[in-house]
């Protein structure tokens, strides 16, 4: 869609002497939302570690979990629900992995010293953030300014500098990883240009027992911006960014990246003043370019499997603003994805079919939100939307060739692992989602609120069109992967209550919910997990009804001045109904426990990360099986000597135990081990400084 990009460009130049919004507000009128279910923090502030990425960052925040599969990659999950259940947005742009195997969600190509600001909302609070995404919301943002006249960002002074330059370089000892990171922003008046870039990389880091999984990885990023302040406030901004991601291993999956290539093109209007109903307005396009190869034969022994892939994606949204508390929109992204699955037969590599056979799909949305105010202290917000999602798999009856009797077409596979003719075919979904919330606020730190929504999410690309065949033989059937083009969109019905309060002298806050899911997309085999050597053994996919409750809980109390203690847990519960057994890839009661000493130049914590064994597990698929419980324990400390120097060390896994979370995948390479451990110790630091 090389159009687009240009669209961009001339928009810049259109619009340039135009006028929106300050980039550092979460929306033109924000959504009135409480800290149970809304996290937005710069992301120096909750970086506690050398975070490997988006998903690794995540983990910071509580209720937020992480699927390990590698060293890179770590796929969040919010509530039990991850990957196309969450809506994330790296700068407004919308991009989907291309690999089916989910080893390169949205949040591994946020290099995270390369932007400003995470925001992460959890359930379904607003309907300002495209189709489906019942999990919640992930946005990984930059924020520029122009600098001649603008607020510094220390200690709120006037800059008159033309530029700024931050330098960054990180460390750690396990997997001698580091990361190089610049960012430069030149003021132009009311305009700017920022270049920021970072290259990391890792080598197979060590496990509590010694094992070195393959677990290395090579990134790079950088992102150009140009925009300018325009004379009524209102704001233009252009980025294109560039991810690109070189050998990276995944002892958690049977292959691995051997290279992963993102463009992304990101085009913001933001305008503060009246234009026709609207008091103010958001237009913002995007378009992502990504090719991806995966293999298991350039960073491991054998030589069988090549797989190369695309997933491109385009689209924009145009929200108006209607006075302080009335929001209205429409939304629009087309993504399609081709993969091709090679394998080796008698010493020739062979086109055994289209993995993702042209997969399309497009959602179109319209949207409204209000927030009433019944009472100085109450609101009661409600929102709606309604899309229209269109998907078809272009290549599903596409012979990939005739050599050999394994290369079929993805619809002979949807039909021999399903009842009757199943084929791929042009078909809609009409989805209907949205909430009502009534918070009431007693006072600066106590409030209270009750939330009731609904979410129709339409299966993604792997659901339904993913067609990874094998051997016909023996315990070959298992590695097949097939999509069924007949999945209903999931409908999440969500009852929260959540509340803020002061207690005992504590800073309390938390929220319990409860989710009823009809037609949930489950993965299965038909044989149960009993392996009975036929196309029964393929994983496969189905609708269920499920239940999703679960809670989180923060509890912080200052000690001193200076000194401050907090409490983290969250709990996720999980039952297919339909088949009376539990959910997979549900985390058990988690959280950490932490003391931290703060002045305006030191700081230094330690902290405990805990998780309960988990005995509630569906091995069939996802699930490796029983998970133990495990304590390992961090220090950490930062100090900043000068304004311009930030300097932070610490130890991760201070006892260098051996644990692993229970939703990471299992270790198909390495014996010792049934699934990927979390690293071991590890000594930590980081230097930035801003000269």
């Amino acid at each position: 869609m090389n159009y687009i990009k240009y669209i961009f460009i001339i928009g810049i130049f259109f619009i340039s002497n135009t006028y929106a919004e300050d980039l550092t507000d979460i929306e033109i009128s924000a959504p009135i939302l409480s800290g149970q279910d809304l996290t937005h923090e710069a992301i120096t502030d909750i970086n506690t570690k050398n975070a490997v990425d988006g998903g690794d960052l995540l983990k910071s925040i509580n209720g937020i979990n992480t699927i390990r599969r590698g060293g890179h990659g770590l796929d969040p999950v919010i509530r039990g629900q991850s990957d196309q259940r969450i809506n994330s947005s790296l700068d407004g742009a919308i991009i989907y992995g291309a690999c089916s195997a989910k080893m390169d969600p949205a949040s591994t190509y946020a290099n995270i010293m390369n932007y400003d600001s995470i925001t992460v909302i959890k359930g379904t609070q607003s309907v300002m953030h495209g189709a489906g995404g019942p999990g919640g919301v992930i946005k990984y943002e930059r924020v520029t300014e122009p600098l001649a006249g603008s607020m510094s960002k220390k200690n709120n002074l006037t800059s008159s500098k033309s530029y700024e330059l931050k330098v960054g370089q990180t460390f750690d000892s396990n997997a001698e990883a580091k990361t190089t990171a610049v960012d430069f922003i030149l003021g132009l008046g009311k305009s700017y240009f920022r270049l920021n870039g970072s290259y990391s990389e890792a080598g197979n880091y060590e496990t509590g027992s010694g094992i070195k999984p393959l677990t290395e990885y090579q990134t790079s990023n950088y992102a150009a911006i140009i925009g300018k302040r325009l004379d009524d406030g209102s704001k233009v901004e252009f980025t294109y960014n560039n991810n690109a991601q070189d050998n990276l291993g995944y002892a958690g999956l049977p292959m691995d990246i051997v290279y992963s290539y993102v463009d992304i093109y990101n085009f913001k209007y933001h305008r503060v003043t009246p234009i026709g109903l609207f008091s103010s307005m958001k237009l913002e396009l995007h378009n992502s370019d990504m090719d991806h190869l995966m293999d298991n034969y350039t960073m491991r022994t054998v030589n069988s499997m090549k797989t190369p892939a695309a997933s491109d994606t385009y689209g924009g949204r145009l929200i108006g603003a209607i006075g302080n508390n009335f929001r209205v929109g429409i939304d629009y992204e087309h993504n399609t994805r081709d993969a091709e699955q090679n394998m080796v037969i008698s010493s020739s590599l062979l086109h055994l079919t289209y993995l993702w056979p042209g997969a399309e799909i497009s959602k179109l949305g319209l949207f409204l939100e209000k927030d009433n105010l019944i009472s100085p202290e109450t609101i009661l917000s409600y929102g709606i939307r309604l899309d229209r999602v269109n998907k078809n798999a272009t290549r599903a009856g596409n012979d990939p060739g005739s050599s050999s009797m394994l290369q079929v077409t993805a619809n002979s596979l949807y039909t021999a692992h399903y009842t009757g003719t199943v084929t791929a075919s042009k078909k809609d979904h009409n989805n209907l989602s949205g909430f009502i919330r009534l918070k009431k606020d007693y006072n600066s730190m106590s409030n209270a609120y009750i939330s009731l929504s609904r979410n129709e999410r339409s299966p993604d690309a792997t659901e339904l069109f993913n067609a990874k065949t094998s051997m016909a033989m023996g315990g070959k059937y298992r590695l097949r992967h097939i999509g069924n083009p007949n999945l209903n969109s999931e409908v999440h019905t969500t009852l929260e209550l959540g509340f803020e309060n002061m207690f005992m002298g504590s800073h309390v806050n938390g929220s319990i919910y409860v989710n009823d899911i009809s037609d949930y997309i489950t993965t299965y085999r038909a044989s149960d997990g009993a392996y009975d050597n036929t196309v029964n053994d393929a994983r496969v996919y189905k609708n269920v009804d499920a239940t999703i409750w679960g809670y989180e809980l923060s509890i912080q109390k200052n000690l001193s001045s200076n000194v401050k203690g907090k409490i983290n847990l969250n709990y996720t519960h999980g039952d297919d109904d339909t088949q009376n057994r539990p959910l997979p890839q549900i985390m058990p009661l988690a959280g950490d426990v932490s003391l931290e000493y703060e002045t305006a130049l030191v700081n230094y914590g330690i902290r405990a990360n805990f998780a309960d064994t988990q005995d509630r597990f569906d091995s069939r698929v996802l699930d490796v099986g029983r998970t133990g419980g495990y304590t390992v324990y961090d220090l950490y400390a930062g100090f900043e000597p000068t304004p311009n120097v930030r300097f932070t060390v610490g130890i991760s896994n201070l006892t260098d135990k051996r644990y692993a979370a229970h939703l990471n995948t299992t270790n198909a390479l390495d014996g010792a081990a049934d699934r990927v451990d979390e690293p071991g110790r590890s000594i930590w630091g980081s230097l930035i400084y801003d000269f």
